[in-house]
């Protein structure tokens, strides 16, 4: 085919004036070649074509249905300026044309015969567009087993209605057919394949994660699935038109709120239809009408599928969305339990012979099948726990308020039902994980009650033996397989559970408690609470490595041995929960005794760093799960050692830590921790003679030392500006000397400026330190110590550095008129606080704002602010009240 396509090429060439030109529909034009030219050059290149005349009117015609077009546009047209040759026409017409021929060809596809090309049918192949159109999901990026499980959804819904159809027909006619109970079984049949169909679509679209769209598409199958199996009860209430009609809702955009009160008076409504026994014996039943028939409703696999789903989107009000799945569920089941309950006043007998009071075999045990389903419909502990995930990673300001009630929902349910309803435990550990990673501040009463709560609850659920059979009571191995799955889904740790047993990995919710007390720096007790914590890892991590213990009077079993040691247990290897407690979790800890300003708290941070210390004397399986100590571990405990009574013992043990931290090869002098040794001295030695100096500059020159080996502690600019705070805090009684060695230290640090407005070596601290110096030890010279104290002032506001202890000092030190004069009032200029570390001044007064404050800033407008402010502050007020009169109509709905 390209000999034919240079051959058309170079005849086209050959014409020096081309008679007619053609157009396709991709707006491309071509030339009309004529007869002669192709001919002469097709046989130029060896290509047989048949010599029968054809004239200009046949050469025009098939000329023009093989170019897809039927009229021909004059060789003068604007068009003819634009002619591009295209030869894909030429390539795949002919070609498909050459396929279909009957005229014999060679191996190379060469062309016996031009006139029988069938060009009335072959002639717009390339021009026509594909008129198949993709299915819908198709564009909306989601796999290929999706797309093929909702592509066998839609074929198992025509095979159900066609199976339907056909029953219906033939038990419409006259004369029945006698095939009416061989189609009845087809139609029950299809409908079981489509539950099937509906399940496999639900559970592969709702797995394709970040896409919105997916996710709707299970939410939409599964409403559909559930209306479908409502609907012949009578009592369906449109549930996809309910659910369209709240999306179309702009105030609650498809969403709802679960009622308590409703919600437990469902359940124990429900209970008792469910664990009655049924007075309908198998096979008591005689009718010669068929059953009817029903499709099977979703099973708790395909509503955790979708709740999984929502969880791990990024849709908006996700939590909102599993409440509504939760009351759609609890609505069915309900539905469901009233319709088969014998005494509701509306049984028949040929109810008796419904699909849903067929006995299925479970748990050993045979039940009606109608039971199996309420019991799928009813929420269990792994639908609570996603929608409480949902709502944790929510910042919707009721989110803790819908955590609290759906854990009070989630007690009620497993004290109704526990027994009756798989999947439902007391205090189920999922639940109380994603309730307290919720949390954001302990300061608030509800947050501190409701994580210490579950915490306390999680912990005596793991470490209890009474619980060893939580995986195993999930089910088959189906069932456990889909657990670890959750699992490994719920716990979003990045910790795998032991190959030999499924746990859940409890490590973030124990280390999540530690690090919010920790911010709760110097609340009383805190450093305790968050100790105890901490004290609860370690015994998790024992239960996890020796099993859950059961005392045993009669023997003793150690994985299948007996071991006369332990007499008196009978140690299993079931175990709940893993945990891999890491040096943070301690480090969080010691942080916290370090800010409790309690002697107590030193002796209990030494000792948890000593622990730390020995186990890294032991091999790596005998340190019973305490990691190794980290240069901000000694760091933290050597500033605890501020809180400490007697000075000359805690310098004794900050020199004892610092000698400990060098003897670790696993770790590197740091000098953060040489840092924390200087403010233990500033503490402990504050207003003595000349010890504070002196011991300071020991440990200044022992840091240059030690950093010619060690670049790790050589002394930072916050190591010199610690060193310069010991010079102004301590009583020498040569002045002379402090200043002179406070001012060698200064300008070391002044020479690594680049200019007279950088800092980056110079810090605030350091021109605070500096100038308390000279206000301490100058004072022969008045004057001078005046002079001194402006100058830094005045560099410190040209490098950014006026910080409000910067500011209280000058204008300690200078009078009312000076300080006016060279501060001026109001706001201070942007580039005097550009720098600023410390704490912060914005205004001359020393202050960061207040009452009066707008008024009085310089460079800024003050026109309307009084009445913009009053403004915010009616709006502030009237939200608080609306929200205010929005939580009592709650309480009084519920």
């Amino acid at each position: 085919m390209t000999q034919l396509s240079s051959s058309l090429r170079a005849a086209r060439a050959a014409l020096k004036h081309p008679p007619t030109i053609w157009q396709n529909r991709t707006q491309q034009t071509f030339p009309l070649l004529c007869r002669d030219a192709v001919v002469s050059k097709m046989s130029h290149h060896g290509l047989a074509v048949s010599t029968r005349a054809i004239s200009s009117t046949a050469t025009s015609s098939s000329f023009a249905e093989m170019m897809g077009r039927a009229h021909v546009l004059s060789a003068t047209s604007p068009l003819h300026d634009k002619f591009i040759m295209y030869p894909r026409p030429f390539n795949e017409t002919v070609k498909n044309a050459m396929s279909t021929s009957t005229s014999s060809q060679d191996n190379n596809g060469a062309i016996n015969n031009l006139s029988e090309l069938n060009t009335e049918t072959t002639a717009s192949i390339p021009f026509k567009r594909s008129k198949k159109t993709k299915p819908k999901f198709e564009s909306s990026g989601f796999d290929d087993r999706a797309i093929a499980k909702l592509t066998a959804l839609s074929e198992a819904k025509k095979e159900a209605e066609d199976a339907k159809a056909a029953f219906l027909s033939s038990t419409s006619a006259d004369d029945a057919d006698s095939n009416a109970g061989e189609l009845h079984e087809k139609w029950n049949q299809s409908e079981k394949n489509l539950a099937l169909a509906y399940s496999q679509a639900i559970k592969y679209t709702s797995r394709i994660t970040k896409n919105e769209k997916a996710t709707r598409a299970a939410e939409r199958r599964l409403y559909e699935w559930m209306d479908r199996f409502m609907d012949p009860f009578g009592g369906s209430s449109v549930w996809m038109k309910e659910n369209e009609d709240k999306k179309n809702s702009s105030d609650l955009p498809g969403t709802m709120h679960l009622n308590k009160k409703w919600m437990v008076k469902t359940i124990h409504t429900i209970m008792p239809k469910l664990t009655k026994e049924s007075k309908v014996q198998d096979g008591a039943a005689v009718s010669t009408t068929l059953p009817k028939i029903r499709i099977p409703p979703p099973t708790s696999k395909d509503y955790i599928n979708l709740l999984r789903a929502y969880s791990v989107s990024k849709a908006r009000r996700k939590g909102q969305q599993c409440e509504a799945l939760m009351k759609n569920m609890m609505r069915l089941a309900n539905t469901v339990s009233y319709h088969y309950d014998e005494d509701n006043g509306k049984w028949t007998d040929d109810m008796a012979c419904d699909v849903g009071m067929e006995s299925v075999s479970g748990e050993g045990k045979e039940t009606k099948k109608w039971r199996s389903w309420v019991n799928e419909s009813i929420p269990n502990s792994k639908a609570f726990a996603l929608a409480i995930k949902c709502h944790a990673g929510s910042t919707h300001s009721e989110s803790l308020e819908r955590i609290i009630l759906l854990n009070h929902i989630h007690d009620s349910f497993s004290d109704c039902c526990q027994s009756h309803i798989p999947g439902m435990y007391k205090d189920d550990p999922y639940v109380l994980f994603h309730s307290i990673k919720a949390l954001k501040n302990l300061q608030k009463k509800e947050e501190w009650e409701l994580g210490h709560g579950c915490l306390t609850k999680l912990h005596r659920f793991v470490t209890s033996s009474k619980n060893k059979d939580y995986f195993q009571q999930q089910g088959g191995a189906g069932e456990v397989e889909g657990a670890k799955d959750e699992s490994k889904e719920l716990d979003q740790t990045g910790e795998a559970p032991a190959a030999n047993s499924q746990t859940i990995d409890v490590t973030s919710v124990y280390t999540t408690m530690i690090r919010l007390m920790a911010r709760l720096r110097g609340k009383n007790d805190v450093a305790a609470d968050a100790r105890k914590v901490l004290d609860n890892m370690q015994i998790v991590h024992d239960v996890y490595v020796n099993g859950l213990e059961t005392p045993e009077s009669e023997m003793t079993i150690t994985d299948g041995t007996s071991d006369g040691d332990s007499a008196d247990k009978l140690i299993s290897k079931d175990r709940i929960a893993s945990i891999d407690i890491r040096s943070n979790a301690y480090n969080l800890v010691l942080g916290l005794y370090r800010d409790s300003k309690s002697a107590r708290d030193t002796t209990k941070a030494i000792e948890l760093l000593q622990r730390m210390v020995d186990a890294g004397k032991k091999a790596p399986e005998d340190r019973g799960g305490v990691p190794l100590p980290t240069e901000q571990s000694f760091e933290f405990t050597i500033m605890s050692l501020a809180n400490m009574s007697d000075g000359e013992k805690a310098l004794e043990e900050a020199e004892r830590l610092i000698e400990l931290m060098q003897d670790k090869e696993y770790l590197e002098s740091s000098v953060a921790a040489y840092n924390a040794y200087i403010i233990v001295c500033n503490r402990q030695l504050f207003g003595k003679k000349a010890q504070l100096y002196d011991k300071a500059l020991d440990i200044l020159n022992k840091m240059k030392e030690m950093s010619k080996t060690n670049p790790g502690v050589s002394p930072s600019p916050e190591t010199l500006a610690l060193v310069m705070k010991a010079f102004s805090l301590s009583d020498h009684d040569d002045h002379e000397k402090v200043i002179d060695t406070a001012s060698d230290i200064f300008f070391q640090l002044k020479e690594q400026e680049t200019s007279e407005k950088s800092a980056v070596a110079l810090t605030d601290r350091a021109y605070f330190y500096m100038m308390k110096c000279v206000d301490r030890h100058l004072v022969e010279d008045p004057a001078k110590k005046k002079e001194l104290i402006e100058e830094f002032f005045s560099e410190a506001c040209q490098r950014g550095l006026c910080s409000a202890n910067i500011l209280s000092l000058f204008r300690q030190s200078v009078s009312k008129e000076d300080f006016h004069l060279t501060v001026g009032e109001g706001r201070l200029a942007d580039h005097w606080i550009s720098n600023i570390k410390g704490p912060r001044a914005l205004y001359t007064d020393g202050s960061k704002g207040g009452a009066g404050k707008h008024a009085n800033r310089k460079g800024k407008s003050t026109s309307n602010w009084v009445k913009k402010k009053n403004a915010k502050d009616s709006q502030r007020e009237t939200r608080k009240k609306d929200k205010k009169a929005k939580k009592f109509f709650k309480k009084v709905k519920a």
